[in-house]
């Protein structure tokens, strides 16, 4: 087993995210996490799917968007770090990634199953680096991040973002 990242593995921005995730098996609580994400995105209404929770914020289906291009994103960072590239990953605009994904295109149920596939495709990443991969450090334009501290804010930043959803999306009557 890999354990928890330290504090140290990681910049202090991505602590709200790593508090989110107790687990000590981040592989067995990625697999989990694909079943309960995809369960709770399924009941979501059709009429809520393009729900702002206030004016100037993101739909529903785009905060799935984005949690979409973001576990593509924090995939890559892992790979880099753990193939020991030393190169410095660049700070992705969030904003600018969701007003480009057009994610109104498809039905939520497509994204809810492209995250499947990407998220499955980490998981056989991770299952098959080598023991001394995980604890590697790589730069990040935040600050140094280790292989598993990647790992564990895929799970955290997920979490986060379902949260966002279901307490001001999804509570606000829609």
């Amino acid at each position: 087993m890999i354990g928890r990242p330290q504090v140290h593995e990681y910049p202090a921005h991505f602590h709200r995210y790593m508090d989110l995730v107790p687990e000590e098996d981040v592989c067995a609580a990625m697999a989990e996490q694909i079943e309960r994400t995809s369960a709770f995105l399924q009941r979501i209404p059709d009429d809520s799917v393009d729900h702002r929770c206030a004016p100037g914020k993101w739909t529903t289906r785009e905060v799935v968007g984005h949690i979409l291009d973001t576990e593509r994103i924090f995939g890559y960072r892992l790979l880099t770090f753990a193939r020991g590239d030393e190169v410095t990953t660049p700070r992705a605009d969030e904003n600018l990634y969701v007003r480009n994904g057009d994610f109104s295109r498809y039905p939520l149920a497509d994204w809810i199953d492209e995250f499947a596939q990407v998220r499955r495709s980490h998981m056989s990443l991770l299952r098959h680096l080598a023991p001394d991969a995980w604890r590697r450090m790589g730069n990040s334009s935040i600050g140094p991040i280790s292989v598993r501290a990647m790992a564990y804010l895929m799970l955290g930043h997920e979490r986060h973002h379902l949260g966002i959803i279901r307490d001001k999306y999804l509570a606000t009557g829609k």
